[in-house]
């Protein structure tokens, strides 16, 4: 396969930040794990279809293939069957380098637990992606600090991350998710591990920088409240996505 520049066009050729058509396209979708000598079929023959901006909760029991999805669709995991296209075109048909570059700068990802590198300071963390884009360090050093600004850290841009609180460090790692202005943010229990309180907070920066920014937006949870804000809510039942009414 010929070298991409995923960075800025899409897996099809599509100039990043205008895709036409569908952004996401997902069609028989199938994952399965052993356990014990016993197959297990997580995800079965499994559909979605995500227009860009467009936004969707995924609900449920714990243990019914909700983070495995995520991981499927953001490409962190192969599916034993089916496809997973973006703007028009399989990502498990890149090569293994083409497939990193796509994942890093047209995906963000937000997990329950941060996932920040502990010894850096907020900005640093949030440069992160771009330095591994190659991109110049004042320019992303420039649009982490905008990012931070945006997210209401602007007085814990040097601050390490062993000295913010739980709150700002999902707010860091919601930065650093979003630096690169993704085509789709995939959130996993995104406040699963805050208060009540910076859960709230979470939830509307999610909602704002989903109408500001005109990413779409999968976030597994199990807050009713966050799953209410978004425009869809589904559940997986026998390894299919359902629409809950």
């Amino acid at each position: 396969m010929a070298d991409t520049d995923v960075s800025k066009t899409g897996p099809c050729g599509n100039k990043a930040g205008a895709p036409t058509g569908p952004l996401l396209e997902v069609s028989g979708l199938c994952k399965r794990f052993t356990d014990k000598g016993s197959r297990i079929e997580v995800l079965n023959d499994l559909s979605l279809c995500l227009d860009p901006g467009s936004t969707m909760a995924v609900v449920g029991e714990s243990g019914v293939g909700k983070s495995t999805l995520l991981h499927v669709l953001g490409a962190l995991d192969p599916p034993d069957q089916g496809r997973v296209c973006y703007q028009g075109a399989d990502v498990f048909g890149l090569s293994n380098s083409e497939l990193a570059a796509f994942r890093n700068a047209r995906i963000g990802f937000v997990f329950q637990f941060h996932y920040l590198l502990s010894g850096f300071t907020s900005i640093e963390n949030v440069m992160m992606p771009g330095l591994i884009a190659g991109m110049q360090k004042k320019e992303i050093r420039d649009k982490s600090e905008a990012i931070l600004v945006r997210v209401g850290l602007q007085d814990r841009l040097g601050h390490r991350v062993g000295d913010l609180s739980g709150g700002e460090q999902q707010r860091v790692a919601l930065a650093r998710a979003l630096v690169l202005n993704p085509d789709i943010l995939l959130a996993d229990e995104p406040t699963g591990n805050l208060d009540r309180k910076n859960s709230a907070q979470v939830h509307e920066f999610l909602v704002e920088l989903n109408r500001e920014m005109g990413m779409a937006m999968i976030v597994v949870t199990h807050s009713a409240a966050l799953a209410e804000m978004m425009q869809r809510r589904m559940q997986i039942v026998s390894g299919r996505l359902e629409s809950i009414e």
